[in-house]
């Protein structure tokens, strides 16, 4: 027993010589978020921060952010980047999507496969009506969870060529509807857009060969059909737009619109 007391002291001051700037760290953030929250930060709390602690930086950061002050969040943290720390690259993340540097932040979220806050981000971003960057955010969460974000990338992917169309730009648009259809062949929604806008370009064959690809999918649903009847019908392809109107019948019993056509279209 007189043989381990030495080692046993020694142990006992390795670890206290250890612990010290775990304690002193511990206790910096402790003083340092409960002067935060009582509104009682000094300018040297916000400057400065002991040197062996990993976050003290971040923790500067985050208040500067809380105050809108991005200029002095950035000075504080871009230091420490690039790093392949989580909580250091979360916040630099958050700080660069305030600062409206969305691809820098969203490039940071997906490396950390961290989709629910691109999701949030995709929100934010409907919010202001970027639909460019939306579109972006989304691919990074689908490569992430796509069983999760597959279909609000296709609605977001078809909002931007029905814009494109909308606004007269045709021939891109179709580029558009191609690219989602080759994406995600079994979404049939851009199948009657693409018709569309190949009738929009006195393109009829084309219209017609892109519905009949397809109207065997069983995705379809109620929309798609009466937008393929309507066209079918256009184009004097008639039994193709019985077909379609019945599946139509078929997906919504009550839809006049789908009855009214099948009575014209059989009445003699």
């Amino acid at each position: 027993m007189r043989k381990l007391a030495p080692i046993l002291l020694l142990l006992t001051i390795a670890l206290i010589f250890f612990s010290l700037p775990v304690f002193k760290n511990n206790h910096w953030s402790t003083t340092f978020v409960k002067d935060f929250r009582s509104g009682s930060l000094t300018p040297e709390q916000l400057t400065t921060a002991p040197e062996s602690h990993p976050h003290a930086r971040v923790l500067q950061a985050r208040v500067a952010m809380s105050k809108q002050d991005y200029t002095f969040a950035l000075q504080v943290i871009e230091p420490l980047v690039p790093t392949n720390d989580p909580v250091i690259l979360q916040t630099y993340a958050e700080l660069l999507f305030s600062l409206e540097r969305y691809t820098e932040a969203l490039d940071i979220w997906h490396r950390l496969g961290m989709y629910n806050k691109i999701e949030h981000a995709a929100s934010a971003l409907r919010t202001s009506d970027n639909l460019e960057m939306r579109i972006y955010a989304l691919e990074k969460a689908y490569d992430i969870r796509p069983d999760i974000y597959a279909r609000l990338l296709q609605y977001a992917q078809l909002e931007r060529a029905n814009k494109t169309r909308d606004a007269g730009q045709i021939l891109e648009s179709i580029s558009q509807y191609q690219a989602i259809i080759d994406q995600f062949p079994d979404y049939v929604a851009p199948y009657g857009d693409l018709a569309l806008a190949y009738l929009e370009q006195d393109e009829p064959d084309l219209a017609l060969s892109t519905l009949d690809r397809a109207m065997p999918k069983s995705s379809a649903d109620y929309r798609f059909f009466m937008r393929a009847g309507k066209i079918y019908d256009q184009c004097g392809s008639f039994d193709r737009a019985l077909e379609a109107y019945q599946k139509a019948l078929l997906e919504c019993s009550n839809c006049q619109d789908a009855v009214q056509a099948i009575d014209r279209l059989t009445t003699p």
